[in-house]
């Protein structure tokens, strides 16, 4: 039988190893996770060549050939619906993480994006939704809030697209009140003095809480 201090060893050993079996199943279900991840990541990479692939393919289109080579032109006869370009019903959903004032993000709008709007989108196999990011200033944060009161009234696509036509520096100071109403006006925003209350309304905000939390 164990004396005194040859239990407490006992215990104590017994302790560490519970301890150490449970970091081990810790890191294994972090590394399952990872793993997991890079898994979903690769699947959608995957989704999205290959529908572009397929819009290759599928469309007698040449690039520039939408006349002014911006998705802009690329979007007109497409159903918009709040955040939403295409038929909601299509089987795939591409999902577009964006902020208006990132440069790549326009030459993402006008490289990749005409592509899958002529093809895909055009033909009722995808739509695509685009999520405000705004992670580069307060600039940002203001163009997004344009954008969303912009969705209110259907027309954020085309706010996204004409916005990237006319994007500035980023952080310069050029995303001002007139620079924002003269690119809702440009996009076909029915009702500006609707726009503009609710760009200022919580409703925009917590949208873009929401965005910021997923």
């Amino acid at each position: 039988m164990a004396t005194g201090p040859q239990q407490k060893r006992k215990e104590l050993r017994e302790k560490r190893l519970a301890a150490e079996a449970k970091s081990q199943s810790s890191d294994k279900r972090q590394n399952l996770m990872k793993i997991l991840g890079i898994a979903a990541f690769l699947v959608v990479v995957g989704v999205v060549v290959a529908i572009i692939a397929i819009s290759s393919g599928n469309s007698d289109n040449e690039p520039g050939e939408n006349g002014s080579g911006t998705a802009a032109a690329s979007i007109e006869g497409l159903a918009q619906s709040g955040n939403l370009l295409g038929d909601p019903k299509a089987p795939v959903t591409l999902v577009e993480f964006g902020d208006l004032q990132c440069p790549v993000c326009k030459q993402y709008s006008e490289e990749v994006l005409p592509e899958v709007f002529a093809g895909p989108v055009k033909d009722g196999t995808a739509n695509v939704e685009f999520e405000n990011w705004a992670i580069l200033g307060p600039d940002s944060l203001l163009a997004a809030k344009a954008a969303i009161a912009a969705g209110e009234q259907n027309r954020m696509w085309t706010f996204l697209e004409t916005f990237y036509d006319n994007q500035g520096i980023e952080n310069s100071g050029y995303v001002t009140d007139d620079f924002l109403t003269d690119i809702a006006e440009k996009a076909g925003v029915p009702d500006i003095d609707k726009w503009n209350v609710d760009r200022e309304s919580d409703a925009a905000q917590s949208e873009l809480d929401r965005i910021d939390a997923d």
